[in-house]
């Protein structure tokens, strides 16, 4: 019987600004029943919100949320609790799509996704600060001006917003401004990653893009070192960071180059130090 290849993950680390891979045994495998996905709603933004400060080491946070900008007192409930503001109207908009992977025995949530949908009007980052304009969540919220500027007043916006208005414009250009998936965030609670989870996210979606008569194309960012993973799910590197899937297919040579290069390696820095990339 021929052996069964584990498929990589990836974990944070607080060693790197970035993240992890390692295999993902199959015995460590969830049973497909004891994950369940399900569609977020507005209930589920501060458990998102936890997930990404939790996800994202310190150092990353600290380039997008800088010590002096931050809340002098109780500053991760603030962090928390703006950051849960900022994402309901995007999990409730009709074109991205927040799921979460739920462990079926005791009914927690142990993984997050946040899928832009093919429908979307263009190319803009739901994260961006200039997302609220751009899909009308300020009028959607109720949001006052003042209320708006709090829930951004701890944010780098050269380092947040512009660096995601840069990646849009790169997104743009490899997309062809054409329909597709974006994926931004994949993450995986500790605890929970190399159970399989992350791959059960991405399925979400590749299963209803490839239900098309022509597969509709997906995006996402990650870093070089993690291309097997994505590869393994037909994603074809299109620059540094940057990766595009037309289809089902395993891009089986460029995979096989990648793993060489890291066959006596079992742990690598995957993470693009801007995106959210956190497979478990």
């Amino acid at each position: 019987m021929a052996e069964q290849k584990a498929a990589f993950i990836k974990v944070p680390t607080d060693l790197t600004n970035g993240f992890q891979t390692m295999p993902v045994e199959p015995s460590r495998r969830l049973p497909e029943s004891d994950i369940r996905i399900e569609l977020c709603t507005e209930h589920d933004a501060t458990k998102i919100a936890e997930g990404l400060y939790l996800c994202f080491p310190d150092d990353w946070w600290a380039k997008k949320e800088p010590l002096e900008l931050r809340p002098q007192e109780n500053s991760n409930q603030i962090r928390i609790q703006r950051m849960a503001a900022r994402l309901t109207p995007a999990i409730t908009d009709p074109h991205h799509s927040f799921i979460k992977a739920v462990y079926v025995p005791t009914g927690e949530t142990i993984g997050i996704a946040g899928w832009t949908l093919p429908s979307n009007p263009g190319v803009h980052n739901m994260f961006r600060r200039t997302a609220v304009e751009h899909y009308g969540w300020q009028e959607k919220m109720g949001w006052s001006d003042a209320e708006l500027e709090e829930m951004w007043s701890h944010v780098s916006n050269e380092t947040w917003s512009v660096q995601f208005g840069k990646d849009d414009e790169t997104r743009r250009e490899i997309t062809e401004g054409k329909p597709h998936w974006y994926l931004a965030p994949l993450l995986t609670w500790p605890e929970w990653q190399g159970r399989g989870v992350g791959k059960r996210l991405m399925d979400w979606a590749i299963k209803q893009a490839d239900a098309e008569e022509v597969s509709t194309p997906m995006y996402l960012e990650s870093r070089p070192s993690a291309r097997p993973v994505y590869m393994h799910l037909g994603f074809v590197p299109c620059g540094e960071y940057n990766m595009l899937r037309k289809g089902p297919a395993v891009v089986r040579g460029l995979e096989a180059e990648e793993e060489s290069k890291t066959a006596d390696v079992r742990v690598d820095v995957v993470a693009k130090g801007t995106e959210a990339d956190v497979v478990g």
